[in-house]
């Protein structure tokens, strides 16, 4: 009995811990109409896709900020996340905010809705301890409270080149004469012509250091790393912050200590302005595509030696540091027996302050229809490295594949230069074979004998009917070609319904799965896909104008998806709206 006592205890113990707890919590349930509201959104679990409510009844005057916190007691874990927001209301009276929401695990939670009451503007005065004992004196004015706190954007290159990182950090100087009480964020800075990416500065503390030579304390309040994607002179809008300080008076308490008066400030880091450089004209290479840092390029093969009609990968990577999420990646270039399908790009970048590193792969499905060597030729990649101010070239390795098959014709391998020989058709036919003694018993003329031999006779117009269809499919190339992929298509739209909520993975296999289905529909190869032409053949084959729209817009999708997040909901909805599509345009093709 005290066993089962025990387990039970554990396992209420383990359920407890699995629970996920998101709340909404705010600062006060009243507050004026000219005071400010602190709202905070709380989870227990490291959530993602958190989306606020609307806040259609209030300006946000400060945040989101982050915070997350974890703990370990006793060998358990615990952590904590929140997003913090800074409210002003527009109107009076009671005032609903709504629900917040996040995913966690494959699921969505939501907060309950919350309530403020909002009354008319109250007077703010400035009050003192009960139990104090004042002298007279002045109170410090608001121009000493500036003379003590300074916002500065330090950046790290007043003069990149295009497409070269550069950092900017935002620091907040406080001296040691006055305090300060918290801030709003007023202002956002906008970063236009550049690509930026946050870096999160959760962990901050408040560091010692000096400014105009004199000693103070700061706090790192904001890091990005920018890219710029213009040159000439750009503008870095400023950051505003409106902080509560805490300014000494004269009055003093019966201990001699200074009495503190709280004052509102406004503090900017002001306007930066960047001038950047065009990269130099000369010396560069003709296969340059804006690739800019310290980089590395490779080709590789998953395998160089396969029969025909299978599929093997090619892999194009780019790595190291530099532009890696917006760089252009070269074109393989591949014979024209070998079927090559559209890449699909994996990104395996992180950004820290400073820049991005990692790499990026275009992943080619090579599909070969005929036997025999194929060379697959150098591809060249160039870059320009800023810290030497010179471009670099890097050409791959070329490439030998091998396909077990019938050859292709004399006509493809005279028309395409990279065919090196082709495999003797004969080269299937086994050339020994494995004796058996012969048997002591008759075998002739008895009963098995003429069973096998009848047997024979009645599988013999069915082996002759299997054998013409085999060797009718085997010379039906295009054909062939369709099937695969047809079965292309459905295997990676199965692919793209079990990667819902894989942003990346999902969005490849659906690419896929569209333009394969192109090719069993259309008989156009990767490289004639374009939009107009797509357009062109659908409507040709009795497409309607609402299944052309549709079917444009998810390759438009897709493509887009590879460079902004998504969210489960919106990966659903293209899912769903893939399926109805190809489903419509099916029936709609078939019936024309």
């Amino acid at each position: 009995m005290s066993k089962f006592l025990t387990l039970l205890f554990l396992t209420a113990c383990l359920f407890t811990q699995a629970q996920v707890s998101f709340t909404s919590n705010l600062s006060r349930d009243e507050i004026g109409k000219n005071e400010n509201l602190r709202v905070e959104f709380k989870m227990n679990v490291n959530g993602d896709n958190f989306t606020p409510p609307d806040f259609k009844d209030f300006t946000v005057v400060g945040g989101p900020s982050t915070s997350i916190s974890q703990q370990w007691i006793n060998g358990r874990g615990s952590m904590s996340k929140s997003f913090t927001y800074f409210l002003r209301p527009n109107r009076m009276g009671k005032i609903v905010i709504g629900q917040a929401s996040m995913q966690y695990d494959g699921q969505y939670y939501t907060t309950d809705a919350v309530s403020v009451n909002v009354t008319a503007a109250i007077q703010q005065s400035q009050q003192q301890g009960s139990n104090s004992y004042q002298q007279g004196g002045t109170v410090s004015s608001s121009n000493e409270a500036s003379k003590n706190i300074h916002l500065v954007a330090e950046v790290s290159e007043g003069n990149p080149y295009l497409n070269e990182p550069m950092r900017v950090v935002y620091k907040l100087y406080v001296s040691n004469n006055v305090g300060v009480g918290g801030w709003n964020e007023v202002k956002s800075p906008k970063y236009e012509d550049f690509w930026i990416h946050n870096i999160d500065n959760r962990n901050r503390q408040v560091q010692n250091g000096t400014y105009n030579g004199q000693p103070y304390r700061y706090l790192v309040l904001r890091e990005a790393v920018l890219y710029p994607q213009k040159t000439g002179e750009l503008t870095i809008e400023p950051l505003s912050l409106n902080i509560a300080v805490e300014v000494p008076t004269n009055r003093r308490d019966f201990l001699g200590r200074p009495y503190y008066s709280k004052e509102n400030i406004t503090v900017s880091a002001g306007a930066r302005k960047i001038k950047v450089k065009d990269l130099p004209l000369e010396g560069r290479p003709a296969s340059f595509k804006g690739a800019v840092g310290q980089l590395d390029f490779a080709v590789s093969l998953d395998k160089a030696a396969l029969k025909a009609g299978e599929s093997l990968t090619a892999k194009v990577k780019v790595s190291g540091s530099g532009n890696l999420k917006f760089l252009e990646i070269p074109k393989l270039v591949t014979p024209q027996s070998l079927e090559v399908f559209e890449p699909a790009r994996t990104d395996n970048v992180t950004t820290s302050i400073s820049g991005m590193r990692g790499s990026v792969v275009d992943d080619y499905t090579i599909v070969p229809q005929f036997g025999g060597k194929y060379k697959i030729p150098q591809v060249e990649f160039s870059y320009f490295d800023p810290t030497t101010e010179k471009f670099v070239t890097i050409k791959s390795e070329e490439l030998l594949v091998e396909v077990d098959g019938p050859p292709p014709t004399s006509a493809a391998v005279a028309s395409n230069k990279n065919v090196i020989d082709a495999v003797s058709p004969f080269a299937f036919i086994k050339n020994d074979t494995t004796l058996q003694p012969k048997s002591e018993s008759q075998f002739f003329n008895s009963a098995a004998y003429w069973a096998i031999l009848g047997g024979l006779m009645l599988l013999l117009p069915l082996a002759l009917l299997v054998r013409n269809r085999r060797e009718a499919m085997a010379s039906d190339v295009l054909g062939n070609r369709i099937r695969t992929a047809n079965k292309l298509s459905r295997k990676y739209l199965s692919e793209a319904r079990k990667n819902l909520g894989n942003h990346d993975a999902f969005y490849v296999s659906l690419e896929k799965s569209l333009h394969n289905y192109l090719k069993s529909k259309l008989n156009i190869p990767t490289a004639e896909m374009s939009k107009e032409r797509i357009t062109e053949l659908l409507a040709q084959r009795g497409a309607s104008e609402d299944s052309l729209h549709g079917f444009t817009q998810l390759l438009a999708s897709c493509e887009f998806a590879r460079y902004t997040p998504s969210t489960m909901v919106s990966m659903q909805q293209d899912y769903d709206r893939a399926s109805s599509v190809i489903d419509s345009l099916d029936k709609q093709l078939k019936r024309a």
